[in-house]
This record gives structure tokens, sequence and C-alpha cells, in this order.
């Protein structure tokens, strides 16, 4: 029994060679150094990512901004009439207005350059013909969606910014946690092994 506890005090296996060479403590398995190891290189990872989600953003911030600049030259705002009554319809359709009211599309019209358009404009439910809302328009005068805001530009840097690196965390923290259950699965199972066969040697 002295012989087998010195060897698992001094981590010596059967050939007398230490199974944990440079290592300061004697008592620590292979798999535990591994897990160390790889702890380590997780977060050195993560600390790496922090200047990539940084470029990230940054290059989602430029991307943005020059969609605003080209939207500025492509999409328009101009007045919108009714020309019919706004009314209610099932509030499976109904959206919700500038003001936050239930809202309605309804027949309207509208000049770009001098030419008039019509289409389907959304305004307040209960609204009467001819009433007006702001709008907006393509280069030929067709509805568009409203222009990106500077805002809009910020919000989407921060979020490439901070996306990527949750993104990298969760699948980098979701592989040493893998590990980690692993590793402990194979800590018991030698555990076991080895009071085992301390029992079977007294």
């Amino acid at each position: 029994m002295g012989t087998i506890m010195r060897r698992k005090l001094t981590g010596q296996d059967s050939s007398g060679r230490s199974a944990f060479a440079g290592n300061p403590n004697p008592l620590l398995r292979d798999c535990d150094v591994r897990q160390a190891r790889i702890k380590r290189w997780v977060t050195t990872l993560l600390i790496l990512m922090v200047p990539v989600s940084l470029w990230i953003g940054a290059t989602a911030h430029s991307d943005q901004q020059q969609r605003l600049e080209d939207q500025k030259n492509s999409i328009h705002q101009v007045t919108a009439t009714t020309t019919a009554v706004a009314e209610s319809v099932p509030a499976v359709s109904t959206e919700l207005g500038a003001s936050g009211a239930a809202a309605t599309a309804v027949d309207s019209r509208w000049v770009y350059r001098g030419v008039e358009h019509t289409g389907r404009v959304s305004v307040d439910t209960g609204s009467p013909a001819g009433t007006t809302t702001q709008i907006w328009v393509d280069n030929s005068g067709d509805l568009s969606m409203r222009p990106l805001t500077s805002s809009d530009v910020v919000a989407a840097s921060i979020f490439n910014a901070i996306g990527s690196w949750v993104l990298v965390a969760s699948v980098l923290i979701g592989a040493y946690q893998l590990m980690r259950f692993r590793y402990d699965g194979r800590r018991d199972a030698e555990w076991d092994r080895e009071i085992a066969d301390l029992l079977r040697r007294h």
C-alpha cells in the first residue's frame, strides 16, 4: 500500500516516470492538465475576439452609413392624399398608424416631380377622404420603405459588434462545457477504478 500511495502522491507510473512532468501539483491528473490548458485557450480566444468584433462593428457602420448616404438621393418624402374613407377592417388586418392608433390601408394619390401616382397608404382607421399623410417614394415615385437614420446605423454597428462576439463566445464556451462534462466523467471513472483496486488489495 505504501508503494501505491507513494506513486499516487508523486504522480509516477509503473515505469517510474512522472506522468505530469513539469506540473507543480503531482496530484493533478492528465485530464486536469488538458482541461486547464483548453480553458486558457478559450479565454485567450475570447480576448482576441474583442478587437475582431470591434472591426466587424466598424465595417457594419461604414456599410450602413454608405447606404444612408445613397438613400438620401434615392428616397424622398412627399404628401399623399387619401381618396376614400379609411373604413374599419378585421383586427387581423389592422396595423398601427403614425399616431399609434389602428391604421388601415386606403387608396391615395400623390405627386412626385409633376407626375401623379396612386397607391394604398396607411392612415388612422376612420380617417375621411382627403386626409393627408407623409410617405416615402423612390426616384420613380413609387412607394418605398422609410430610409435609414443615424440611429439605425449606430444600432446596426453595435448589433454586429456584440453579436459576433456573443456568437463566437457561445460556440467556444459550449465546446468547453462539453469537454468538461466528458472529463468529469473520466475523472469519476478513474476514481471508481482506483478505489475498487485499493479495496481489492486490502
